[in-house]
Order: structure tokens, then C-alpha cells, then sequence
């Protein structure tokens, strides 16, 4: 059967008026990354003649709810914000941490959000695991909450808030070492939320949207935005794309048979055990990657063969200077980019999509390398321009 062009037509032009609502709309920035679909429910007239005014008004006020629905939801996902009951927002001042080692510890009785240093988290919860903060170097600890826990001290009145809002649980991780601006090591910790909202309209009336938020503190009062653009590498990024695509399926399950509330929760519960697993999977597989190269390093197997090759092989203008380090950064094929010390030592290999090259640009952390220092990496490391 082929399809209808003018159902797809249709489509088009109904996601283009829904475009330009949620343009318009006062809160729109809240979705300005996110692609949102919306569940509409229509009733079309055989007859063109039988469409009147009051099945458009329908379909306007379809379109009103759900677009407000849909904010009201991304507004509650906020990255480093944490949702405040008392105020209902995350732009308040009560909705970020201090501090880089700070972890959500739950809502005051009013609905306020707690902030602790994550060590004094873990000894509140008397996790066991809290003496592994301590050791040289200290080893990850994840600590699971539920959503009982952390709304424990809510009086009843802030209770009723929760009808429209829900607060899951949570993980908290750390300490994960991560560079400053300034390159020393810092420790850092994370905490992940999952977190649903009711949706207010379409024939999905009633069911919940989920999502998941990272509360995280950038070292000095930087922006959890500068601190992603800095770091070449997120170490719980596998952890969250496995999570939102458990979350998704679990938001597209409502409805269907055996689907109660209770078992939605039992796999929602099952995802934050999942994303503690896979955090402290990936911790140890990136300990363990770091010892090999450690290893390689100490038998004299640095620099690679495939970084000398792209050395070689990269034009001048594929080469930045980072003005953080001094270092400079080759970049090869295929997203690899290989990070050299002024005295011609492989430092690191690492990916880097053009967008983020592009951002770093943008912060001035990496610039274009000067002619006299593409020659002096050239000189120090041995590794000539393939044209010489």
C-alpha cells in the first residue's frame, strides 16, 4: 500500500504550528535541545463541509495542554538543579549545591532542598562502603535512595505536592578525580535522579513522563556546561544513555497489559540499581585501561604508532595549542585527537566530535598552534610532516 503524501503533508504542517506555539512560549527554553512529541487526539469529519469551529477549538486547547504539559515536565529536568517543592522551580536559590562534593540529602520539611558533602551523606546513611572515600587513591562509592527516603521529612502539606511531581530516587557517586582549570585533580561527586511528571493531555491523559537529571557542581563555581566542554571525557556518560533509554521504555510500557503502577515502579527502582552497577563497572574498567597504559608506558610502547601516523599526516590547521596545559593537539581522522607536551611526549589519546572541538574554540581553551610551535612538536617528537 503506498502511502498518502498528503497525510505526510498534514503531519509537517502540524508539527510546524506546534514549533512555533513552543517557540512563543515564555518558558520555552526549557525544551530548546529536546525534540518533544505530543499526543494529540483527533476527530476528523468525513465532509470538509462538517468541520465548524468547535472541533478546532478542541484541537486548540489539545495543543495548549500538552505543550504546557510538556514544559511543565523539561522544567523539573534541569542539569545541576535540583527540583525545589517550596518554590516549584529549579531556578530558585535553594535549588543548586555549593560545592563540587555536595550531594541532594533530601527535602526539608517545607519542601526545601538539602545539600551534604557526600563523605557526610554516606556516614548519615551509615553506608559501609564510606571508608573507601579515604583510601589512596580513593575508590568509587554509589549509595541507592528511594524516593520514600529522600521526601522523608516532608510535613503533609508539601506531601500534596507530589501528585504532579515525583521524585523516584536517586544515586549519589564520587569521589570521581577530575581535572580543574587549572589541571590539579579535584575530587567531585554525582548525583542522579529519576524523576516523572503527569501528563495533562491526549488520550495519554494521566500517565507519567520520566526522565533523568545529574545534580553536579563544577570545581570553583564554574558551570556544569564549561566543566563538560573541558573534560575530554565523561566517565558516567555510558551509565546515563543506558538509563534514558531504560526509562523510555518503561514510559512507552504504560497502559499495556500488566503494566500497574507498581511494577513501573519496580523497574524504575531496578533502573537506579542499574545505573550504580554500571558506575562502578566503568570505574573499574577505566582503572584497569589506566594501569595498561601505565604499563605500555613504562616499556617504552608510547608514543602509538596510529598517533605518530596522524602527526605525520595532519596539516597545520589540524593542529591546536591548549592554553591550559601548553600541550598541543593533533587531530586525526575519524574524531581521534592526541594530546602532546611541549617536549614531544604522547600524553593522550582521546575522541573529539567536531562540536566539541568547535566549543573549545569557543572558550578559548584550545587555539590555533602558532608556525614556530607546530615545528618545535614536530623537532622534539621526531615525527616529520609527511610532505618533508
Amino acid at each position: 500500500m503506498t502511502r498518502d503524501r498528503r497525510l505526510r503533508s498534514i503531519l509537517e504542517d502540524l508539527a510546524q504550528v506546534i514549533e512555533d506555539r513552543l517557540g512563543r512560549h515564555p518558558t520555552s527554553y526549557f525544551v530548546r535541545h529536546r525534540r518533544p512529541s505530543l499526543d494529540l487526539r483527533l476527530v476528523v469529519p468525513l465532509a470538509r463541509a462538517a468541520v465548524d469551529e468547535s472541533q478546532v477549538e478542541t484541537l486548540e486547547q489539545q495543543l495548549e495542554e500538552e505543550i504546557a504539559s510538556h514544559l511543565a515536565h523539561n522544567a523539573i529536568l534541569k542539569p545541576g538543579h535540583v527540583y525545589c517543592l517550596r518554590c516549584t522551580s529549579t531556578d530558585c536559590e535553594h535549588a543548586l549545591s555549593t560545592d563540587e562534593r555536595q550531594v541532594f540529602a533530601g527535602y526539608g520539611p517545607s519542601g526545601m532542598p538539602r545539600f551534604l558533602d557526600f563523605a557526610q551523606w554516606l556516614l548519615e546513611r551509615q553506608n559501609p562502603a564510606l571508608d573507601n572515600l579515604y583510601q589512596k587513591p580513593p575508590k568509587l562509592v554509589t549509595d541507592i535512595a528511594t524516593g520514600d527516603e529522600l521526601h522523608a521529612q516532608l510535613l503533609p502539606a508539601f506531601r500534596d505536592l507530589k501528585t504532579h511531581f515525583r521524585m523516584h530516587g536517586q544515586v549519589t557517586a564520587g569521589w570521581y578525580r577530575l581535572p580543574r582549570a587549572d589541571r590539579r585533580l579535584g575530587s567531585i561527586a554525582l548525583t542522579f535522579q529519576i524523576l516523572s511528571s503527569v501528563k495533562g493531555a491526549g488520550r495519554h491523559q494521566g500517565r507519567r513522563r520520566l526522565g533523568l537529571n545529574l545534580l553536579l557542581k563544577g570545581f570553583d563555581g564554574e558551570s556544569i556546561e564549561t566543566l563538560y566542554d573541558r573534560l575530554d571525557e565523561l566517565p558516567w556518560a555510558a551509565a546515563v544513555q543506558w538509563s534514558q533509554e531504560a526509562l523510555e521504555s518503561i514510559e512507552r510500557s504504560q497502559g499495556k497489559k500488566n503494566a500497574t503502577p507498581q511494577n513501573m515502579e519496580r523497574r524504575i527502582q531496578g533502573v537506579l540499581q542499574g545505573i550504580a552497577r554500571r558506575l562502578q563497572h566503568n570505574r573499574r574498567s577505566r582503572e584497569k585501561r589506566t594501569q595498561h597504559a601505565e604499563q605500555r608506558h613504562q616499556e617504552g610502547d608510547r608514543p602509538t604508532r596510529l598517533a605518530h601516523r596522524d602527526l605525520a599526516a595532519a596539516r597545520d590547521d589540524r593542529i591546536l595549542f591548549d592554553n591550559r596545559t601548553k600541550a598541543l593537539v593533533v587531530l586525526g581522522p575519524r574524531g581521534r585527537a592526541h594530546v602532546w607536551s611541549p617536549k614531544g611526549k604522547l600524553v593522550t589519546s582521546l575522541r573529539a566530535s567536531p562540536d566539541a572541538v568547535q566549543r573549545k574554540k569557543k572558550l578559548k581553551i584550545w587555539r590555533p598552534a602558532a608556525a614556530d610551535e607546530i615545528v618545535a612538536l614536530r623537532k622534539v617528537s621526531g615525527v616529520g610532516a609527511l610532505s618533508e
